[in-house]
């Protein structure tokens, strides 16, 4: 890739997304170029962030450098420093964060190991915490911006079996809200997408350990859970993608707030 100047990238907004090698993340990624958008994306999945860079939506904003890629992950605040300094060193500004990345892990309060609770609770929640602490100070150096941050439809709801995650989901569900209120007078908005099940591999493989267990095909498994919707299905990464570009560039007036891509889940309860 041929080196390009700072200032080739002054008319571009820039938005630095975690995750994004997989799943909504990658969706993300693929929106954000095709509206323009200059991309910085880090991940720990180094053999699907290539995949993502060689596709065809990709591959021609990442030879002209409006892409790019870092290994990182987000449990190491100093992988996430770098990766921030390498993105302001590369496009000069941000102009919006979205932090994706995040893990899933079926438990109850009774079953859950002190190790697993500890890694959903540093990926989770550190891991979004040290994102926005080495990104919020570029944003305000910008003038203000947006934030996104994953959240899940389980910030409204409680299901079984997801004691470790609907905790972690439920505390950045209220960061939403402090944040929102803090960054305010700097201009930077902060909202959350709240996804329902999304056909994703962090889904396929929570579905795939439930179907192991009910001796069922995934198949079949996620033919269950398409009928819990008042849609009849579960939600793309696509579909999330939209309104997490929706949230970061178009709703200039919205901050604080939650929005569900569920599909009309949460309507039932």
């Amino acid at each position: 890739m041929a080196a390009t100047k700072l200032s080739d990238f002054s008319s571009h907004k820039i938005v630095a997304i975690t995750g994004g090698a997989t799943g909504i993340g990658r969706a993300s990624v693929v929106k954000f170029v095709q509206e323009g958008y200059g991309v910085s994306f880090c991940d720990i999945n180094d053999v699907e962030a290539k995949q993502l860079l060689a596709d065809p939506k990709v591959s021609e904003a990442y030879s002209k450098g409006l892409v790019i890629y870092c290994h990182v992950d987000t449990k190491d605040r100093s992988q996430l420093k770098s990766w921030a300094i390498k993105t302001l060193e590369h496009f000069g500004h941000i102009d919006a964060v979205f932090a994706n990345a995040g893990i899933h892990r079926s438990n109850t309060l009774l079953d859950i190991s002190e190790e697993e609770l500890k890694l959903m609770i540093d990926t989770n929640i550190y891991g979004t915490i040290y994102t926005l602490k080495e990104t919020i100070p570029l944003l305000i150096k910008n003038g203000g911006g947006s934030i996104v941050i994953n959240d899940s439809d389980q910030f409204f709801i409680g299901k079984a079996h997801s004691f470790g995650y609907g905790l972690t989901k439920g505390a950045l569900g209220q960061i939403t809200r402090s944040l929102s209120i803090d960054l305010g007078p700097q201009k930077i908005r902060v909202n959350a997408v709240c996804a329902g099940t999304i056909h994703t591999p962090l889904a396929d493989r929570a579905l795939g350990n439930y179907a192991a267990k009910a001796g069922i095909t995934l198949e079949e498994a996620w033919a269950e859970e398409d009928k819990l919707y008042a849609l009849g299905k579960s939600g793309t990464a696509e579909e999330v993608a939209e309104m997490v570009f929706f949230l970061t560039d178009k709703a200039t007036f919205c901050t604080g707030a939650h929005y569900l891509v569920d599909g009309g889940l949460v309507a039932h309860s």
